[in-house]
């Protein structure tokens, strides 16, 4: 069997054993989340030998230049040798600006990029890699428009195994440093030709976070096709930005807000909303939209990985192109963390 050299240690591979599964086999924890190669939460560095090809595909070329690879993705049959990457290295640092609740389970952050020259290009709605002092990594996707604002939103809902979100509500403060890297995913706005074409924006939680930067893309393109947002709940306590939205929707007659609670009758931090619609957000979209125009509209699906794949399905059995739907599942997922940053 191959063996794998981390460290000062060695490993045996187990066949078509990738090198993360060899690591946490053998208590050797790096960061990772998806275990898919989408996150590129486990990057390492092959040192001294060539990483498969299938593990680099999914990274950008000067990552790769420098024998970057993803360890989730890196089944070897020969004897290679990994190391992880110091952050410094390939992140960009930035620091917590400020921190408050969307909604009791829902936490607002914003950061602050230390060194403006590093900061990388993204599309509004795609995800990156964030790093806490702990060394714990999870991808989250960005809220907002970085060279618009000079700082990064992000919306980040408490789980019963999350690790990083656990940090996050219980012991982060304004000043902390984080280290980010990416970006990934495609579920961003594209429209090169300026087409009118329909677009349909469907989350769950805070798979409004990425909607709301892609709305906002949209919009600031000028899209003059017709834009439907749907954002659904159990209760309407676990809706937010309704304001917001109700008020961008208000000022273009081109978009339809439609927030969806399965229990109505509560209220939104405290407020009322003028147009809850009662019902799942599958029933509410089942409901109000336009199947015919579905061949050319561009749907956009977020959160709670039952919705996506179920909503994916429907709209294309209905009649949306394949090609135009994208999604972006927030898994769950126990993330390790490195016992520090290097």
């Amino acid at each position: 069997m191959p063996k794998l050299k981390f460290k000062s240690s060695q490993f045996s591979l187990n066949q078509y054993e990738t090198v993360l599964d060899c690591l946490l086999r053998n208590k050797q924890y790096i960061p990772y989340a998806c275990r898919a190669g989408m996150c590129q939460a486990c990057l390492v560095r092959a040192v001294n030998c060539d990483a498969t090809d299938e593990s680099k595909k999914w990274i950008k070329q000067s990552l790769q230049d420098k024998g970057y690879t993803l360890a989730c993705q890196w089944v070897p049959d020969s004897d290679v040798e990994a190391a992880l990457p110091t952050v410094e290295e390939f992140s960009v640092r930035t620091t917590i600006k400020s921190l408050d609740y969307l909604n009791p389970g829902v936490i607002r952050f914003i950061l602050d990029v230390e060194d403006k020259d590093r900061m990388f290009h993204y599309y509004p709605g795609q995800y990156v890699t964030l790093i806490n002092p702990r060394g714990i990594a999870r991808s989250y996707s960005v809220a907002n428009n970085y060279e618009e604002d000079q700082t990064l939103e992000f919306h980040i809902s408490q789980t019963d195994q999350g690790a990083f979100s656990g940090w996050l509500f219980n012991e982060a403060a304004c000043g902390d440093v984080l280290h980010m890297r990416g970006p990934a995913g495609d579920c961003y706005y594209r429209n090169a030709s300026t087409e009118e074409f329909p677009v349909i924006l469907a989350a769950t939680g805070t798979g409004l976070a990425p909607l709301y930067a892609i709305l906002n893309n949209a919009l600031d393109n000028n899209h003059l096709g017709e834009i439907s947002l749907y954002h659904g709940g159990r209760t309407s306590d676990q809706l937010y930005y309704v304001e917001e939205l109700e008020k961008l929707s208000q000022n273009h007659p081109n978009l339809h807000y439609y927030p969806c609670v399965k229990e109505p009758g509560s209220k939104t931090s405290g407020k009322d909303t003028k147009n809850v619609n009662a019902g799942s957000i599958e029933e509410v979209i089942n409901k109000k939209m336009d199947t015919g125009t579905l061949a050319t509209t561009r749907v956009f699906l977020c959160g709670a990985p039952d919705f996506v794949y179920n909503m994916r399905k429907q709209f294309f059995l209905k009649g949306a192109k394949s090609g135009n739907i994208y999604c972006d599942p927030f898994l769950e997922h126990s993330v390790a963390a490195t016992g520090g940053t290097n």
